[in-house]
């Protein structure tokens, strides 16, 4: 890893939209990707190591979603140094980062969706990856040719576009052929479904991914709540919810969710009202728990709004729902950690965001632009802790092909 970071020269953003692949790899260092808007979100689990309190949780989600993230990080980075371009020559070349970081980014998908956004650039390294997987295939052969991360990667597109019925569609020709496929692809599929209002086909999924994975807990959760929603089966929503509970994470969000959703759906049971006030206690103490390791609230639903208002007097449930109602505390809490540069996260590089913490300007001198790396000059950092720590996650398998990319210009 080279011992200096310099300043950087300016640059100039391409604004065009990725409607055509680039077919050279002119001005390659000065391209700035794209998040698609919503893909890219930032959740509870990404304000622990900005908090400090990464070594005081201990749910398996949050493990799961910091592996994803870093997989996902790993992947997209090597899809960074890859031309954008259809190129034979150049795809040829480039063979095998194309696969791998496809294929690394579909299995961080696969691990927890939330941790792998889509992008402009990835959109792109799919038509890569389709070209690179056709081109040993004889052509009265390639229509309706497919392999598992082919398919995977196509509804991962799909998904975040919300075209769910091609997803749906997708994933349904993955499942059909490839009997290893995880738990979660029919909890994906199952999301497409409900999506579309086919509850039916969603519930059946979701009961799928159990026999798949009876550790896929979450499924209980979904099956609870689509139960309650539907309203004509309290008892079946009930168990789900129960279930769930037994192996739920005590300062989950769900788990919040759950025992107020509980608390609701036992309240209208003579002999179980003492049990509903219990869920709701066990509810808001869970709550507290959420906001000790997160710093912020688990935000207002309709379920919380009812708990509320049937366990609380009506002067300290109005307190609680005004508290509750507004996500301004959360999102304003979350921006106050990104421009500080304290919340890690998976970014593109830019000039004008450290690709380690998103921070805008160099560490404690708000008015002194990045630095970049001294060696490849193709990514920006706000301090040397970032450099160091981002070039160990991640930045070290890259810098080379950074440097190789731009000396063949």
């Amino acid at each position: 890893m080279t011992d200096t970071m310099t300043k950087p020269t300016t640059t100039t953003k391409d604004e065009s939209t990725v409607s055509t692949v680039v077919n050279t790899t002119d001005m390659e260092e000065d391209y700035q990707d794209r998040f698609l808007d919503g893909s890219q979100q930032i959740i509870p689990f990404d304000l622990l190591d900005a908090r400090g309190k990464a070594d005081d949780c201990d749910d398996p989600s949050a493990k799961v979603y910091k592996e994803a993230k870093e997989l996902f990080h790993k992947g997209y980075e090597l899809c960074m140094s890859i031309p954008r371009t259809l190129d034979d020559e150049v795809l040829n070349q480039y063979e095998d980062e194309i696969r791998t970081a496809s294929e690394t980014m579909v299995e961080a998908w696969l691990m927890d969706d939330k941790a792998a956004p889509m992008s402009e650039r990835i959109l792109i390294l799919g038509q890569q990856y389709e070209k690179v997987l056709l081109k040993h295939i004889p052509e009265e052969e390639k229509e309706g040719f497919f392999v598992k991360d082919s398919l995977l990667f196509s509804a991962w597109i799909l998904l975040v576009g919300k075209q769910y019925k091609h997803c749906a569609s997708t994933l349904t020709i993955a499942i059909d052929t490839y009997h290893d496929l995880p738990a979660r692809v029919f909890y994906l599929r199952a999301s497409c479904h409900l999506s579309m209002n086919k509850t039916g086909l969603g519930i059946k999924d979701l009961e799928t991914a159990l026999k798949k994975d009876p550790n896929f807990h979450f499924a209980h959760f979904l099956l609870g709540s689509i139960y309650s929603s539907m309203g004509n089966d309290i008892t079946t929503s009930i168990k789900h919810y129960e279930l769930y509970l037994n192996e739920s994470h005590p300062a989950s969000n769900y788990t919040v969710h759950a025992y107020y959703a509980l608390s609701v759906l036992l309240s209208g049971q003579r002999k179980r009202k003492l049990a509903a006030a219990e869920y709701y206690h066990l509810g808001k103490a869970a709550e507290e728990k959420f906001i000790e390791l997160y710093g912020i609230h688990t935000g207002l639903s309709d379920i919380k709004r009812q708990a509320i208002s049937l366990f609380e007097t009506p002067q300290e449930a109005n307190r609680l729902i005004e508290k509750y109602t507004s996500k301004k505390q959360r999102d304003e809490k979350m921006q106050k950690f990104i421009q500080s540069g304290l919340l890690q996260a998976s970014y593109p590089p830019n000039p004008n965001k450290c690709s380690h913490c998103a921070a805008g300007h160099v560490k404690d001198s708000p008015d002194t632009p990045l630095l970049t790396c001294g060696a490849c000059r193709g990514i920006w950092y706000c301090s040397r802790e970032c450099q160091v720590a981002d070039y160990k996650s991640s930045h070290k398998n890259q810098c080379k092909k950074f440097q190789a990319l731009k000396s063949e210009k």
